[in-house]
């Protein structure tokens, strides 16, 4: 079979990282079908079964993306005679005469828990993904053959915004590492919070911020809260508060945030993820986690004993979970008894099962 992988959006962060993962599985593990890449610039190898295509016009705006998915691209793909076309950058290319495959992994236009605003400068990006690409990801997952999502929630609302048949859509987990291998033996202070999360509105950083000047105001100070932001990335987005109000460590190495996992209380705020990386890392770790009351934390962390629920827009209920904490009043069984370990089913890769999804109408 033939297979174009099309990921023009994959420039940096989560959704590069994704791309090489699926390219190293392939390289590795797939050698009888031939797979043609489609991206916006070199960033990737050709390799024996392996082929590169680079359309250098993609990488130069979001327009020539779209003119490409809603009327050049069919010519193009078309041309290549692909027996399935697998976009992983949540929109197809219209009008393919094969079978397509989707990848959805953009939860913004799947949640209710945020309507984000077009008038409001901070949350403008988020809002033209949730009122305005979002019409473009239902259409695209409607002429798809097959959507894949990481997620039960995400199915659920896809199939629920959509209308699409339930069949038609396969949750995949993604792959996550087995990383009990960094538990130490190790006493962990409750009264220190640690939050791996970059400067993104929905991380909900704020929200830390307003439960602790909460304990603050009771007189409780005895803690310490230490995100992975700059010193600037959190001047810039919290310009009430004072430095002082949270430890600053910037971007840690994933071995100084598994060690943190060890020592510390993970606070996770976040009302916005598909997934939830931190959530399964910490209690793997046996970590003690305080997490949004939502269903991507649900998913992650069910049957897990350590883990204790907030409103994530209240920061009254995170600061009584906190002075819980501090004051050593949360209870939970030892991640000895196996609860923090990862799950069979994440233990196979999740990307054979994405190429047994492409390929099953060889």
């Amino acid at each position: 079979m033939r297979i174009a992988v099309y990921d023009t959006a994959a420039k940096k962060g989560g959704a590069l990282s994704v791309l090489k993962d699926f390219y190293g599985y392939l390289r590795n593990n797939e050698k009888e079908h031939e797979w043609i890449f489609l991206l916006s610039s070199d960033i990737l190898k050709e390799a024996g079964n392996i082929k590169i295509r680079v359309l250098d016009d993609l990488k130069q705006s979001r327009l020539n993306r779209l003119k490409f998915d809603l009327y050049e691209g069919k010519r193009f793909v078309d041309d290549l005679k692909p027996d399935v076309f697998f976009s992983m950058q949540n929109t197809l290319v219209r009008g393919l005469n094969c079978k397509k495959v989707l990848y959805v992994h953009q939860p913004l236009c799947f949640q209710d828990v945020k309507d984000f605003s077009l008038f409001k400068k901070d949350e403008r990006e988020y809002a033209v993904y949730q009122h305005v690409i979002s019409k473009m990801i239902y259409s695209s997952i409607r002429q798809s053959d097959r959507t894949i999502v990481q997620t039960q929630w995400m199915k659920d609302a896809l199939v629920r915004k959509t209308g699409v048949n339930n069949d038609r859509v396969v949750r995949i987990l993604p792959d996550t590492a087995d990383v009990i291998k960094y538990r130490e033996e190790v006493c962990p202070d409750p009264s220190l919070f640690f939050y791996p999360a970059s400067d993104i509105l929905y991380k909900n950083h704020e929200l830390i911020l307003k439960a602790s000047r909460i304990l603050k105001g009771k007189g409780i100070t005895d803690f310490k809260v230490y995100f992975t932001l700059t010193k600037e990335e959190f001047a810039r987005r919290f310009p009430g508060y004072e430095a002082s109000e949270a430890v600053c460590l910037g971007p840690l190495r994933r071995e100084e945030v598994l060690g943190n996992y060890n020592r510390m209380v993970l606070l996770f705020p976040s009302y916005i993820e598909t997934f939830g990386y931190p959530l399964m890392e910490a209690r793997q770790m046996g970590t003690c986690i305080l997490s949004s009351d939502l269903d991507y934390s649900r998913e992650v962390l069910s049957g897990y004993d350590r883990a204790f629920y907030f409103d994530p827009f209240d920061p009254e209920t995170l600061a009584e979970l906190m002075e819980k904490s501090i004051r050593g009043q949360l209870k939970g069984k030892d991640a000895s008894d196996g609860s923090g370990t990862v799950p069979d089913v994440l233990k196979e890769s999740s990307w054979s099962l994405v190429v047994k999804e492409l390929t099953q109408w060889q």
